[in-house]
């Protein structure tokens, strides 16, 4: 039975997927070189990503979550879905991987090509290639830990048969779901006590190396104990402060370090994304990098938060429930409406604010920022489509600050380029005016206060939430 989840622990669940793949396409242009301490999406490299581009890291985390998402979570299925994207020759497959599902027809099979590959090579089958997959399974069994091992060890058997590795898959899906639950990172501990009792001891000495590390120390990242010792290492228990923007910096400069390391990039960053997303949430990452997310099958970043959130909700949802519903509409008329149409913010610039009613031209906006949840069918067009996990209710956005400040600075890039925008909410009454006098306040140099009565004169349905007008006047004071 899936747990009931709080919307701020659905947002780090959601986090987990996204953060991975953030980490994915950001250390993907600088993998298998010597690291670089100021790494940008900027794609490329060896195999020429594009930029915002996911790897097969993240491609075969989404043939996990599109089994979990189902509500299920059977290794075989999973099996089946890893050899349908092995046949479809992805542009990069690791060599373990790409060995053992080249070795058979159909998914039962693998386990035992997993095994054959680890006998005839005891010293080189414990890779980090089942270990950058393994988030789902910590969101389809939050909170049941016999759950977790058992999956994340028959998942991790079907491509690498060393038990150092599904150990490390436990380890790792227990410091999600812990993340997730709890807001904390220390959760990796509490999986010792989950692994055989033979293999404690050394993980314990492991992640005790790490504590006491430098991300120097653990250059050969493809083996999958050096790999989780180094994102452990970037990830190890901040001390939270009162700063609002404090948890958005850390992660930031977290990618970055472990990207510095050099080696396997886009996997040391996916593996630590992932944690990093489950401790802070979707809203700690920018819309620089989330905005362009993308990758096989044809998904951007909605579709990796609908996997998370339909997993960690069991597969309840279907058709009828966000984040899978056609359209939120019908919804949002029967709860109060559907607020203005699109209105123009300034007369010399493209930035347009409404209500859901503004979605009426939504094909004519090259980007659409969605304060609210939509459906999947509510925001068409072929422009950059967000939706920024902002709520409507005090007390709900731990990473307000930053989300304000990063929407306005992104909403300003996107207005040098040339792009159209609309931003809207439900009803513009609360989350549209604040984007909006944030961005105002951004691009004019006003304070908080300032931005506000000048987007309350174009919408006058807005109405003041204290805490985005606190955040407004911490930011721009």
């Amino acid at each position: 039975m899936a747990l009931h989840l709080t919307s701020q622990q659905l947002d780090r669940a959601a986090g987990t997927l996204v953060g991975l793949a953030v980490g994915d396409a950001l250390g993907a242009p600088y993998e298998f070189g010597p690291g670089t301490p100021n790494p940008e999406m900027t794609g490329g490299g060896g195999l020429r990503w594009e930029p915002g581009e996911w790897t097969d890291d993240t491609q075969m985390t989404v043939c996990i979550a599109e089994e979990t998402a189902t509500g299920t979570i059977d290794p075989l299925a999973v099996g089946e879905r890893f050899l349908d994207w092995f046949r479809g020759r992805p542009k990069d497959v690791g060599v373990q991987t790409s060995s053992v599902l080249g070795a058979v027809s159909s998914s039962d099979g693998l386990t035992a090509a997993a095994a054959d590959h680890f006998a005839r090579h005891p010293h080189n089958s414990a890779g980090n290639g089942s270990l950058m997959r393994t988030a789902p399974v910590a969101l389809a069994h939050l909170g049941d830990d016999a759950a977790i091992v058992e999956s994340a060890t028959a998942i991790s058997n079907l491509t690498h048969g060393d038990p150092l590795a599904a150990e490390a898959c436990v380890l790792w899906c227990v410091a999600i779901d812990r993340a997730v639950r709890d807001e904390r990172f220390d959760g990796i501990y509490e999986g010792l006590d989950l692994l055989p009792r033979s293999s404690r001891d050394r993980w314990a000495d492991w992640l005790d190396q790490a504590d006491q590390g430098r991300t120097s120390d653990f250059k050969n990242n493809g083996f999958v104990v050096t790999v989780l010792q180094l994102a452990h290492l970037v990830c190890r228990g901040p001390e939270m402060t009162d700063d609002e923007s404090f948890a958005c910096r850390f992660v930031y400069h977290a990618l970055r370090r472990v990207i510095s390391v050099g080696g396997d990039t886009d996997t040391t960053a996916a593996i630590a994304g992932a944690l990093l997303g489950a401790r802070f949430g979707t809203s700690a990452f920018p819309q620089e990098w989330t905005s362009i997310l993308h990758g096989w099958p044809g998904y951007d970043a909605r579709d990796l938060v609908r996997l998370a959130v339909r997993t960690a909700r069991g597969g309840i949802g279907a058709q009828d429930r966000w984040p899978d519903i056609s359209s939120m509409r019908d919804e949002y008329v029967r709860s109060g409406g559907l607020g203005p149409s699109a209105i123009l913010l300034n007369e010399d610039e493209d930035i347009w604010v409404g209500g859901f009613a503004a979605l009426e031209e939504a094909e004519r906006f090259d980007v659409i920022v969605s304060l609210c949840r939509v459906g999947r069918k509510d925001t068409p067009g072929d422009g950059i489509r967000v939706a920024p996990w902002m709520i409507d209710a005090e007390g709900q956005n731990p990473n307000l600050d930053f989300m304000l400040s990063d929407l306005a600075r992104q909403l300003c890039t996107w207005r040098d380029e040339g792009k159209s925008v609309l931003i809207h909410c439900v009803r513009a009454e609360a989350r549209t005016p604040a984007v909006a006098a944030a961005y105002l306040a951004e691009s004019n140099s006003l304070s908080g206060d300032q931005g506000w009565r000048l987007a309350e004169v174009k919408l006058p349905s807005a109405r003041e939430n204290h805490d985005f007008m606190h955040a407004l006047n911490r930011v721009w004071g």
